[in-house]
């Protein structure tokens, strides 16, 4: 009888020890460009929108996800609510938000920003010559921006970025 109560408080540890050592990860975003950093860039009021937000969120039961709220589908209904041609957010804020009701519970996450059309920033400031229109700070991209008009962005970055440091 000892060793069977042995026995069995040895495997429940050791199925404990087994699960407090498990994790996992997600990925939470695809994006162009991210910047925490503060810029001075010059928006012509056509390019922005008025500031917008989007969310994401899943129920709980019992402590049990029922799916697993996505962060880039937050940002695409945040840019997404601000009309066709816009394909980025600037000046943004990221909330992850969970509420709890008794058995049951609310999680996921909440995108808040100012929705500004790139391709028109980009043409703008390839007519003119002048890289600042192009130097965007605070930017989420729409997931489905298209990879030329990010290679654009780039390098009005970087030309931006060069003429600065001169």
């Amino acid at each position: 009888m000892r060793f069977f109560i042995k026995g069995t408080m040895i495997l429940f540890f050791s199925a404990f020890l087994l699960f407090s050592l498990t994790g996992c990860s997600a990925r939470m975003l695809d994006f162009t460009v991210v910047s925490s950093k503060n810029v001075n860039i010059q928006v012509s009021d056509s390019g922005k929108g008025t500031r917008v937000r989007g969310e994401d969120f899943v129920m709980w039961i019992l402590s049990i996800p029922l799916g697993s709220p996505s962060l880039e589908e937050a940002v695409d209904r945040a840019i997404e609510s601000a009309g066709p041609d816009y394909d980025a957010l600037m000046d943004g804020v990221i909330y992850s938000k969970m509420y709890w009701y008794l058995l049951f519970a609310r999680s996921g996450y909440v995108v808040e920003g100012t929705p500004i059309k790139t391709a028109e920033i980009v043409s703008r400031s390839e007519d003119t010559g002048n890289s600042q229109g192009a130097l965007i700070d605070n930017v989420i991209f729409h997931s489905s921006l298209k990879k030329d008009n990010a290679r654009a962005i780039s390098k009005s970055l970087i030309r931006a970025k060069d003429k600065y440091n001169r």
